[in-house]
């Protein structure tokens, strides 16, 4: 599949995220805290990808040994983090105006690696990011007409620093995405399961009947749509869409989440939005589109510790491989891997 392919396997992912505030919303009503929803989400993905994950990694447990801190930051912070602020803000604020906070996560990306190799990406990139911003703004509604919760707000924006270190790590971790999401997974349950112990996440888990569609059932149905769809599926699907297009291509697609979750929220939850806000979706699409069509250039480079060598990256899949538009400019040390042992250079995007 080329990249094109990729792109629009992006989009179906994010789709598929998009479900996940909407259904959480009637469960966080019922009186169920973000943290014990993030659990749930995280710890039922975990047991039905753990099989998988199992197959996934025999005869390349070696890649976990040697990219063990990378992981650990996966699920810990870029998974367990932007899920337990994204529903801590979902709870206080629309679902649509949280999403759009927390895609400031590609603008971020953009900015670090600008900062980091000290040079900035190409202009459409940069004319790309302005349009997002100023849709963002479109839809935040800055001229003060929509009163919106502080902690909401700031548990957005955190979701958005977290969300830009997931999509990092999934752009470059050397290993299967199934097995990554898989071991993501178990790492947040974790986690979420420790930060709630010792108090610092409060697990409440409210009444097992909410109301969905204007009726009155069980917890377990919109948990089930936010397990299996906006959690299992998602992310397993995003991770292996990100090792190919890049973390930059991957998370401004990933944008459209926000178009996506606008529509659910309105037909199950009636959070229709203004005109404004609209027109802020429109802008903000234009410019993912800018970025997303814009060809990888690089990426910021992982921990040293979370780096394979050159046996682990000739054991790893294919998807581990660098992005097709940056093969031609591969250091020769990373294509001649195979024949001598230096270390990798991580995929570029």
């Amino acid at each position: 599949m080329g990249r094109t392919g990729w792109m629009l396997v992006a989009v179906c992912s994010a789709l598929a995220f998009g479900m996940s505030g909407t259904f959480v919303k009637p469960v966080l009503d019922a009186g169920w805290s973000p943290g014990a929803g993030s659990i749930v989400r995280t710890g039922i993905g975990a047991l039905i990808l753990a099989v998988p994950t199992w197959r996934a990694l025999r005869g390349r447990w070696h890649l976990v040994r040697r990219s063990w801190l990378g992981i650990l930051l996966f699920g810990g912070v870029g998974i367990a983090g932007t899920q337990t602020a994204y529903f801590l803000a979902v709870s206080r604020i629309p679902v649509s105006t949280a999403l759009m906070i927390e895609y400031l996560a590609p603008v971020l990306l953009v900015i670090a690696t600008g900062l980091w190799l000290r040079r900035w990406p190409p202009l459409r990139v940069v004319a790309g990011a302005v349009l997002a911003m100023g849709g963002l703004a479109l839809v935040l509604d800055l001229t003060g007409a929509t009163a919106l919760d502080p902690v909401g707000l700031a548990a957005a924006c955190v979701a958005a620093v977290v969300c830009a270190v997931y999509f990092q790590l999934s752009a470059t971790l050397p290993l299967p995405p199934l097995a990554l999401t898989g071991l993501g997974f178990a790492v947040a349950s974790v986690v979420s399961a420790v930060l709630g112990a010792i108090g610092l996440v409060p697990i409440t888990v409210g009444s097992w009947s909410v109301n969905l569609f204007g009726s009155s059932v069980s917890a377990l149905v919109p948990l089930a749509v936010v397990v299996l769809i906006a959690t299992a599926l998602a992310y397993t699907v995003e991770v292996a869409a990100a090792s190919r297009i890049g973390a930059r291509a991957a998370s401004f697609l990933a944008l459209t989440e926000v178009l996506f979750a606008t529509v659910t929220a309105a037909l199950v939850l009636g959070q229709i939005p203004g005109p404004m806000q609209a027109a802020g979706g429109i802008v903000l699409l234009v410019g993912v589109l800018l970025v997303a069509s814009a060809p990888t250039a690089h990426v910021l480079p992982l921990p040293q510790d979370a780096l394979p060598d050159a046996a682990a990256s000739e054991a790893a899949p294919p998807h581990s491989a660098l992005p097709r538009g940056d093969v031609a400019a591969a250091p020769r040390a990373h294509r001649g891997a195979g024949r001598r042992r230096t270390r990798a250079p991580v995929p570029r995007s």
